[in-house]
Protein backbone atom coordinates (compact mmCIF):
# COMPACT_ATOMS: atom_id res chain seq x y z
CA UNK A 1 0.00 0.00 0.00
CA UNK A 2 2.97 2.45 0.92
CA UNK A 3 4.72 1.43 -2.36
CA UNK A 4 1.64 2.14 -4.59
CA UNK A 5 1.14 6.01 -2.43
CA UNK A 6 4.87 6.49 -3.81
CA UNK A 7 4.50 5.17 -6.90
CA UNK A 8 0.79 7.59 -7.45
CA UNK A 9 3.04 10.51 -5.87
CA UNK A 10 5.67 10.17 -8.12
CA UNK A 11 3.48 9.76 -11.12
CA UNK A 12 1.63 12.79 -10.48
CA UNK A 13 4.40 15.36 -9.72
CA UNK A 14 5.87 14.08 -12.91
CA UNK A 15 3.19 15.10 -14.78
CA UNK A 16 3.09 18.08 -13.02
CA UNK A 17 6.36 18.67 -14.18
CA UNK A 18 5.45 18.14 -17.46
CA UNK A 19 2.45 20.40 -17.86
CA UNK A 20 4.76 22.74 -15.99
CA UNK A 21 7.83 22.58 -18.07
CA UNK A 22 5.43 22.50 -21.73
CA UNK A 23 3.32 25.40 -20.25
CA UNK A 24 6.40 27.41 -19.93
CA UNK A 25 7.91 26.83 -23.37
CA UNK A 26 4.69 27.75 -25.15
CA UNK A 27 5.20 30.81 -23.18
CA UNK A 28 8.12 31.40 -23.86
CA UNK A 29 7.77 30.69 -28.13
CA UNK A 30 7.23 34.39 -29.11
CA UNK A 31 6.05 35.23 -32.61
CA UNK A 32 6.72 38.66 -34.68
CA UNK A 33 4.02 40.90 -34.98
CA UNK A 34 2.47 41.12 -37.95
CA UNK A 35 3.30 45.14 -39.72
CA UNK A 36 -0.43 46.57 -40.59
CA UNK A 37 -1.08 46.73 -44.22
CA UNK A 38 -0.39 50.12 -46.10
CA UNK A 39 -3.30 51.50 -46.82
CA UNK A 40 -3.64 54.22 -49.92
CA UNK A 41 -4.90 58.07 -49.23
CA UNK A 42 -8.16 57.01 -50.47
CA UNK A 43 -9.01 54.22 -48.08
CA UNK A 44 -7.66 55.69 -45.10
CA UNK A 45 -10.34 58.86 -46.03
CA UNK A 46 -12.99 56.40 -46.50
CA UNK A 47 -12.03 54.82 -43.43
CA UNK A 48 -12.13 58.62 -41.29
CA UNK A 49 -15.16 59.29 -43.06
CA UNK A 50 -16.69 56.21 -41.47
CA UNK A 51 -15.82 56.81 -38.27
CA UNK A 52 -17.32 60.45 -38.43
CA UNK A 53 -20.47 58.86 -39.40
CA UNK A 54 -20.56 56.35 -36.43
CA UNK A 55 -19.80 58.95 -34.30
CA UNK A 56 -22.08 61.38 -35.44
CA UNK A 57 -25.13 58.66 -35.29
CA UNK A 58 -23.86 57.56 -31.66
CA UNK A 59 -24.12 60.99 -30.92
CA UNK A 60 -27.31 61.36 -32.38
CA UNK A 61 -29.11 57.77 -30.03
CA UNK A 62 -27.69 58.95 -27.23
CA UNK A 63 -29.29 62.45 -27.18
CA UNK A 64 -32.66 60.57 -28.04
CA UNK A 65 -31.87 58.10 -25.58
CA UNK A 66 -31.37 60.77 -22.83
CA UNK A 67 -34.50 62.46 -24.04
CA UNK A 68 -36.39 58.99 -23.43
CA UNK A 69 -35.28 58.87 -20.28
CA UNK A 70 -36.21 62.50 -19.55
CA UNK A 71 -39.78 62.30 -20.58
CA UNK A 72 -39.98 59.20 -18.83
CA UNK A 73 -38.99 60.69 -15.48
CA UNK A 74 -41.40 63.43 -16.50
CA UNK A 75 -44.66 61.42 -17.06
CA UNK A 76 -44.18 59.71 -13.72
CA UNK A 77 -42.80 56.48 -15.16
CA UNK A 78 -39.13 55.96 -13.47
CA UNK A 79 -38.27 58.24 -10.14
CA UNK A 80 -35.46 60.67 -10.36
CA UNK A 81 -33.55 58.13 -8.65
CA UNK A 82 -33.90 55.70 -11.66
CA UNK A 83 -33.56 58.21 -13.95
CA UNK A 84 -29.93 59.30 -12.19
CA UNK A 85 -29.06 55.57 -12.41
CA UNK A 86 -29.95 55.03 -15.97
CA UNK A 87 -27.69 57.93 -16.63
CA UNK A 88 -24.93 57.33 -14.56
CA UNK A 89 -25.09 53.45 -16.01
CA UNK A 90 -25.46 55.03 -19.59
CA UNK A 91 -22.34 57.96 -19.14
CA UNK A 92 -20.15 54.01 -18.14
CA UNK A 93 -21.54 52.81 -20.91
CA UNK A 94 -19.85 55.39 -23.17
CA UNK A 95 -16.33 54.36 -22.11
CA UNK A 96 -17.11 50.64 -22.73
CA UNK A 97 -17.20 50.31 -19.10
CA UNK A 98 -19.43 47.43 -18.19
CA UNK A 99 -21.06 47.53 -14.43
CA UNK A 100 -20.69 43.64 -14.82
CA UNK A 101 -17.04 43.10 -15.93
CA UNK A 102 -14.16 42.53 -13.38
CA UNK A 103 -12.47 45.42 -11.82
CA UNK A 104 -9.99 44.29 -13.79
CA UNK A 105 -11.31 43.98 -17.00
CA UNK A 106 -12.11 47.95 -16.35
CA UNK A 107 -8.69 48.65 -15.32
CA UNK A 108 -7.18 46.99 -18.61
CA UNK A 109 -9.48 48.99 -20.79
CA UNK A 110 -8.77 51.86 -19.08
CA UNK A 111 -5.54 51.58 -19.22
CA UNK A 112 -5.06 51.05 -22.76
CA UNK A 113 -7.49 54.06 -23.32
CA UNK A 114 -5.01 56.29 -21.43
CA UNK A 115 -1.83 54.68 -23.61
CA UNK A 116 -3.95 55.68 -27.09
CA UNK A 117 -3.99 58.83 -25.50
CA UNK A 118 -7.95 58.64 -25.74
CA UNK A 119 -8.34 59.71 -21.83
CA UNK A 120 -5.88 60.85 -19.45
CA UNK A 121 -4.57 58.97 -16.12
CA UNK A 122 -6.93 61.58 -14.01
CA UNK A 123 -9.80 60.71 -15.80
CA UNK A 124 -8.82 57.36 -15.76
CA UNK A 125 -9.15 57.49 -12.47
CA UNK A 126 -11.98 59.27 -12.28
CA UNK A 127 -14.03 56.63 -14.32
CA UNK A 128 -12.71 53.70 -12.20
CA UNK A 129 -14.10 55.44 -8.97
CA UNK A 130 -17.30 55.83 -11.26
CA UNK A 131 -17.46 52.46 -12.35
CA UNK A 132 -16.66 51.16 -8.63
CA UNK A 133 -19.22 53.18 -7.07
CA UNK A 134 -21.71 52.53 -9.52
CA UNK A 135 -21.07 49.09 -9.55
CA UNK A 136 -21.75 48.96 -5.51
CA UNK A 137 -25.26 50.66 -5.73
CA UNK A 138 -25.98 48.41 -8.37
CA UNK A 139 -25.02 45.43 -5.95
CA UNK A 140 -27.20 47.03 -3.56
CA UNK A 141 -30.07 47.93 -4.79
CA UNK A 142 -30.43 46.09 -8.07
CA UNK A 143 -29.67 46.60 -11.69
CA UNK A 144 -30.95 49.78 -13.43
Amino acid sequence: MNRTKRWVALVLVSLWTLLLLSGSALAAETRPEKEKPKLSPGMEQLLNDIRTLRRTRMEQLNAEIDQLIERAQASGQITAEEAARLKEWRALRRHGLSPHASEAEVKARLEEAVKNGRLTKQQAKQLLKEWQESRNRMRTRGRP
